[in-house]
């Protein structure tokens, strides 16, 4: 289990929504998180668009040294991970699956620190969809929110069925995200890997840099 605070919101989100997908947003009370508020953000797609932060924490926007409030979710990420961070946040979406990832924050000074995320499905609204979501940093540089992080880099990332502890593999979406020529999406075989993209996709749905 982690230990950084996404383990706190996923029992609150788990909790909530019982033997459902997903809760619903409405059911979302910020008095009950409020430790953990300026952590926090949730993401909002309309139809086919493209995934936004509806809200994003004070620590959040401090962090990425402005206001990401109406920015894309993949605004925050290096170019050659923005195809599969669309993937990955669609596939939530619309799968209502927990994602959770490991990350390299890069800031204008060229400092780098590792970040913990979590995306949690909440329930379908009419034309719209929501994700609320939890970034975390273990190691809390000094330098922290006063030098901007610029630009995230994967390094880790599994996606979870909600009604299973087994997490579900994701080679098949990111394998169509980056355009890979695999034949048939032939399924992994346990103890294997692959490359997809400049990540390596482990049987389960694990993916290291």
């Amino acid at each position: 289990m982690r230990h950084d605070g996404t383990s706190e919101i996923f029992a609150y989100w788990n909790n909530l929504r019982g033997t459902r997908a997903a809760p619903e947003r409405r059911e979302i009370s910020p008095a009950l998180i409020r430790s953990r508020l300026s952590d926090i953000f949730l993401l909002r797609a309309n139809g086919v668009a493209e995934a936004r932060f509806r809200l994003a924490g004070t620590r959040i926007c401090s962090i990425y040294g402005r206001e990401l409030k109406g920015q894309t979710f993949t605004s925050i990420w290096q170019a050659k991970d923005k195809p599969i961070i669309a993937r990955i946040v669609s596939s939530s979406l619309t799968t209502k699956t927990v994602v959770r990832s490991t990350y390299e924050g890069k800031s204008s000074r060229g400092r780098k620190t590792l970040f913990n995320l979590i995306l949690l499905p909440l329930a379908n609204e009419v034309n719209e969809r929501h994700l609320l979501g939890m970034i975390t940093n273990a190691g809390k540089p000094f330098w922290l929110e006063s030098d901007a992080i610029i630009e995230n880099s994967l390094r880790s990332i599994s996606m979870g069925d909600p009604h299973s502890s087994t997490p579900t593999t994701i080679g098949s979406a990111l394998l169509e995200a980056h355009k890979s020529p695999i034949p048939n999406n032939p399924q992994p075989v346990p103890g294997t890997s692959r490359r997809v993209g400049h990540l390596m996709v482990f049987d389960g749905g694990k993916i290291i840099d």
